[in-house]
């Protein structure tokens, strides 16, 4: 003993919390009651990728300069600088949305897929989306990615709509 702390707590003269005062673990049949996520959560979680990939290209652009072409990255990361810096925003927005204020989430979904519907249309049928020149690949990825979050957004909103109030 250094002298710092008592050997024994009194009675309750500390300042911190005592073992009566931790919640109790719950138990297996609580946990149970306790109703999953809905799929449009997940979907705003989703976005995490969109900020993990947009912030690494973000970074590498600051490294090796904004005029590094962008089919000089390994494949999966060639977006250019406006690319990643929305797709940085997008996941941003959807990983705040998906992990700390989930009630937002299918307004974000249904915002994202709209705006990344805009985004794939213009790359696949004009070639370059706002500036983005998107290769095939990215074209191919972001179709998929419209229709996952249409459907989630879109069974989240129906299945809200038919709840009764």
């Amino acid at each position: 003993m250094t002298g710092d702390q008592p050997a024994e707590s009194g009675s309750g003269s500390s300042s911190g919390p005592g073992k009566g005062d931790e919640r109790p673990m719950p138990t297996d049949e609580e946990l149970d009651r306790i109703p999953p996520l809905p799929l449009v959560v997940w979907a705003a979680r989703c976005a995490s990728y969109f900020l993990a990939l947009g912030g690494i290209m973000l970074v590498s652009y600051a490294v090796y300069g904004f005029n590094t072409d962008p089919n000089s990255f390994p494949p999966g990361f060639r977006l250019n600088p406006l690319q990643a810096a929305v797709n940085f925003g997008w996941g941003l927005a959807g990983t705040l949305i998906g992990f700390f204020r989930p009630r937002y989430a299918t307004a974000f979904v249904l915002a994202f897929a709209a705006f990344y519907t805009v985004i794939a249309g213009f790359g696949t049928f004009e070639g370059s989306a706002l500036g983005m020149h998107l290769g095939t690949p990215a074209k191919i990825f972001y179709w998929i990615v419209v229709a996952f979050a249409w459907s989630a957004g879109l069974y989240a909103l129906l299945k809200r709509s038919g709840e009764p109030n």
